[in-house]
């Protein structure tokens, strides 16, 4: 992992060390404070594998001590009702608390960025999201054929991705549409914002990070 130096670097290892978190409960109050929270550290923000080690982590989080109970408990982020998981920050995976949820969904469906998201996707990716449109849920094993067509269409925020477990134990990922996800309350919230001021908003609550979307926001 890179050096990260200046002043946001060094307030999110602070806030680290403030905040330890052990339990899901921990994770959903800090997610409830700080509005987003990556899953891995990002230049500037407060992330999970930072607050369940206490502080700034040098090399592999996997490796770390406590890798397990990171794994676990990200794991149980993205299978919660309770928060979003998308690629906000540096396309990481960030959990977005629910007053942000209708920022979010304004900018996943503003039909000039999926547009141009629509650009250079493979056959494979088109297929997958026209079956999530079609269906409007779709489950796939975590290391399946499909792997590289979900990726895609979860970077470029075309699906709301997500995590479920089965009766045997495993993990599966569960790619819904949008549309499908929302709920009457966020949709209507979401109608009363455009779309440059949905961006603003995200940015800010990612202390002025990129919004992650790369070259697909217009």
């Amino acid at each position: 992992m890179a050096a990260r130096t200046g002043t946001k670097a060094t307030r999110a290892e602070s806030e680290a060390h403030a905040t330890v978190v052990r339990t899901e409960h921990d994770a959903l109050e800090l997610i409830r404070t700080k509005r987003i929270v990556t899953e891995v550290p990002a230049l500037g923000m407060t992330s999970l594998v930072e607050a369940v080690a206490g502080g700034a982590v040098h090399g592999s989080w996997r490796n770390h001590a406590k890798g397990r109970l990171m794994y676990r408990l990200g794991r149980m982020l993205r299978a919660s009702d309770e928060v979003l998981a998308v690629r906000l920050v540096e396309g990481k995976v960030a959990f977005v608390d629910p007053v942000l949820w209708a920022v979010v969904y304004r900018v996943a469906m503003e039909p000039s960025r999926r547009r141009r998201s629509l650009e250079g996707l493979s056959a494979q990716a088109r297929a997958l999201l026209s079956a999530v449109e079609r269906d409007k849920v779709v489950r796939l094993e975590k290391n399946s054929e499909w792997t590289k067509g979900r990726e895609a269409l979860e970077e470029r925020l075309l699906v709301h991705v997500s995590e479920a477990g089965t009766e045997e134990g495993r993990h599966v990922t569960v790619l819904r549409s949008w549309r499908d996800w929302v709920s009457p309350t966020v949709k209507e919230a979401s109608e009363s914002l455009t779309y440059e001021d949905a961006l603003a908003r995200l940015r800010e609550a990612c202390g002025g990070a990129p919004a992650g979307l790369g070259p697909w926001v217009p």
